[in-house]
């Protein structure tokens, strides 16, 4: 083996519970997980072995859908009614950075996430592929790279909410084109799954949404998709599509309700449109964070799990919600969820690791790899300090207290090794090649640049932070 982690909790997630192990082992061997079990069984000797004590083994975690170009403005987007959070805060500022800018802000945001235990992310955005050279590969981030197709021009903030879109149609095709290029040139790449990204209803066109869903079905694709994502998609609906047409209701009409679609958000959807969803096969991923930071509202997820669908979560983007955390994304969802139904049981602790885990990468598409300890799968592995302050202590009987404390108590500062595909990307708490340092370093002076670029549109685009930042509150 050329990794063995020992005398640590397993939790494998292989049957229908968490699969927990104590006083387990895991090797890796060749990028694959060789052993999973008990310590006392695993008899190989090993080039670097693991003291896993004090320690919870686990599945890489999934952050099934995020903007981490985004991250060089984090701070920018915050507190502003829905309405005009993109168009009117981040707009303005996001159309100020380069590309250069951009990978910045991905790398910052991609280091973020595995620092605290992620393995894999949905990466959702235009010339992903740019981000997959740039970050991901020289990172050795597994990464389900989407990409971003609209046909609605950047800078939208002199459009008010009920204005139409303008379309622009050699845009989307454009884009589907770099999507293409993706699956062309990561179809064979054991770290890189591609996807279609038709960013929403409201910003894609029936004749290129219907040409990206014969194409999914043809070549048995994942399309994912903002949907029924607020009060500004939902009155661009109703202008194009009529008074009592909901997104959901238009996807249906135009056969993109399938076991391809991987609907974002959602938090727009009825009961029944969720059931409708759940029962075409359609999986859906919940932000928890972001859309409470911008909607004021909570993802239907526990709902939509209830239902017997998919479901994974992820962080979005750093403007709002602030932070690319998984695991303190799981406790949002999970707190959230409580709040909502009003009922202390809903999403529960072990349920909240799933989606961060093995249902996220159900999610996505990329069960079949990871989400799991089994041996024969890709090792993207972590370990979690639970004695560490904050989390301890933790206890084995008569309950497992690792298991609640991992989604309550954690600040994602925990872990303490990080495998992806058997490389350690993090071991001990520290980076094994990437610079943090550097790399904040360099996404605070462009940030700096990018927001003093941007001032005088942010001011014209006159979104409410406007008038508290003058009155000395930002």
């Amino acid at each position: 083996m050329d990794t063995l982690i020992h005398g640590t909790t397993l939790l494998t997630f292989r049957d229908e519970t968490l699969g927990i192990v104590e006083d387990g082992a895991l090797g890796i061997a060749g990028g694959e997980i060789a052993y999973v079990g008990p310590t006392d069984d695993v008899d190989a000797s090993a080039e670097t072995r693991i003291d896993g004590s004090g320690t919870v083994t686990m599945p890489g975690l999934v952050n099934a859908h995020a903007h981490t170009r985004h991250t060089l403005v984090r701070g920018g987007a915050q507190d502003v009614p829905e309405i005009e959070w993109m168009n009117r805060a981040l707009g303005p500022l996001a159309n100020h950075m380069t590309d250069e800018d951009e990978a910045v802000g991905a790398r910052l945001g991609v280091l973020e996430a595995v620092r605290g235990g992620v393995t894999t992310i949905g990466e959702y955005a235009g010339e992903v592929g740019r981000l997959v050279e740039e970050v991901y590969r020289p990172l050795g981030v597994r990464t389900v790279a989407i990409e971003t197709i609209n046909e609605v021009p950047d800078d939208r903030a002199d459009l008010g909410p009920r204005e139409l879109y303008p379309f622009d149609r050699e845009q989307g095709e454009a884009a589907l084109d770099r999507a293409e290029a993706l699956f062309d040139r990561y179809g064979d790449d054991p770290l890189v799954e591609p996807a279609y990204g038709p960013q929403a209803l409201d910003m894609v066109s029936p004749e290129l949404l219907g040409e990206i869903c014969d194409r999914a079905r043809e070549h048995g694709r994942d399309v994912h998709m903002h949907v029924a994502q607020g009060e500004r998609e939902r009155l661009q609906i109703e202008e194009r599509y009529g008074d009592g047409e909901t997104t959901v209701s238009a996807l249906d009409d135009h056969g993109a309700v399938d076991d391809f679609l991987v609907a974002v958000h959602c938090h727009g959807t009825t009961p029944a449109e969720r059931e409708r969803l759940v029962e075409a096969g359609a999986r859906m991923l919940a932000c928890p964070s972001s859309i409470g930071m911008i909607d004021g509202e909570v993802p239907p997820v526990a709902d939509y799990v209830e239902r017997g669908g998919v479901a994974g979560v992820g962080t979005d983007q750093a403007p709002g919600p602030g932070h690319h955390n998984l695991l303190r994304e799981a406790r949002t969802a999970s707190l959230l969820s409580k709040v909502e139904a009003g009922d202390p049981t809903a999403l529960p602790a072990w349920r909240a690791l799933g989606l961060a885990t093995v249902e996220g990468a159900k999610a996505l598409g990329i069960a079949d790899a990871v989400g799991t300890l089994e041996a024969g799968t890709a090792a993207d592995v972590i370990t979690v300090d639970v004695d560490a302050l904050g989390v301890a202590p933790t206890v084995s009987e008569p309950l497992h207290t690792a298991v609640p404390n991992l989604v309550h108590s954690t600040t994602g500062r925990e872990v303490r090794d990080v495998f992806v595909a058997g490389d350690p990307i993090v071991r001990d708490g520290e980076f094994v090649d990437a610079d943090p340092e550097a790399v904040v370093a360099d996404a605070s002076e462009r940030a700096e640049r990018v927001f003093a670029d941007a001032e005088d549109d942010w001011r014209a685009a006159d979104s409410e932070l406007v008038a508290r930042a003058e009155a000395g509150w930002l």
